[in-house]
């Protein structure tokens, strides 16, 4: 499919998906927003939807890590809408804080992986365990037993996530003793162990080495097949990342181009 116009023909294209497959959605509307009179982002319209593995990139400085930090909710923009739909319910992506919108499922990969590092690879995945019953004091002593049973699920949902991506083995051993690309692993279990159906991932193959970006975007195209989890995926290795991907969002000069894989 050719390269569409900038912006209204984009959101007209993407919004041909099938929506009654849809299980979960993440629709930006006209959003822009500047930098001390800077314009870096116009008008900006996407949309990714359930099993969709949707590429954002565009040169350094184009605005994609600040379009998805308005799209995760740590930043407001100065005129736009998003809408999260989770199963048929609508959700003001701007009216919520980012860990209430994990919550309700939408969740963040950053550049960073961020993980606890003397927990050990379980305890990292284990600590994104939404609403556990034993915070609370009253509950652990009131409903011991189904506080523990809580606990065994999340930690079968756990170690089901690490063995999926290939971490298994690694599950006692803390994250300072991981290397790059095992670290990004757990960090995506961790972000999967939300329960989230939108996945905002920053970067996910910087700093590995080609052997293992090949192995984890393997991993994500399986994971978008078998889950149909949607993903947005800022990526510069474009060549490792792009035949997984079903469509792309180009950003240039404040604007954001839409483009269909074809075969996808």
């Amino acid at each position: 499919m050719p390269v569409e116009a900038i912006n209204q023909s984009a959101n007209s294209s993407a919004k041909t998906t099938e929506a009654a497959s849809c299980v979960a959605s993440l629709c930006a509307d006209g959003v822009s927003l500047a930098f001390g009179g800077q314009q870096v982002l116009k008008n900006i319209d996407l949309e990714v939807r359930s099993g969709q593995i949707a590429h954002l990139r565009g040169g350094n400085g184009s605005g994609k890590t600040t379009l998805l930090n308005i799209l995760s909710g740590f930043l407001k923009p100065d005129s736009g809408q998003i809408k999260l739909v989770i199963d048929n319910q609508p959700i003001d992506v701007l009216s919520h804080a980012p860990a209430t919108l994990a919550r309700l499922g939408l969740a963040r990969l950053w550049q960073d992986t961020r993980l606890f590092a003397s927990m050990t690879v379980l305890e990292n995945v284990l600590a994104a365990s939404p609403r556990p019953l034993g915070i609370s004091p009253v509950m652990s002593l009131l409903a011991y037993s189904r506080v523990q049973k809580q606990e065994r699920e999340f930690k079968h949902q756990a170690m089901t996530l690490l063995d999926m991506l290939g971490m298994a083995d690694r599950a006692e051993s803390t994250g300072e003793r991981l290397s790059g690309g095992q670290a990004k692993r757990v960090a995506i279990a961790r972000m999967l162990q939300t329960g989230a159906e939108i996945l905002l991932l920053d970067e996910p193959l910087a700093g590995l080495d080609k052997e293992s970006a090949v192995r984890l975007v393997e991993d994500l195209n399986l994971l978008a097949d078998d889950t149909r989890k949607a993903m947005l995926i800022v990526e510069h290795n474009h060549d490792a990342i792009s035949p997984v991907c079903d469509i792309s969002y180009t950003l240039e000069n404040g604007f954001l181009r839409y483009e269909e894989h074809e075969g996808q």
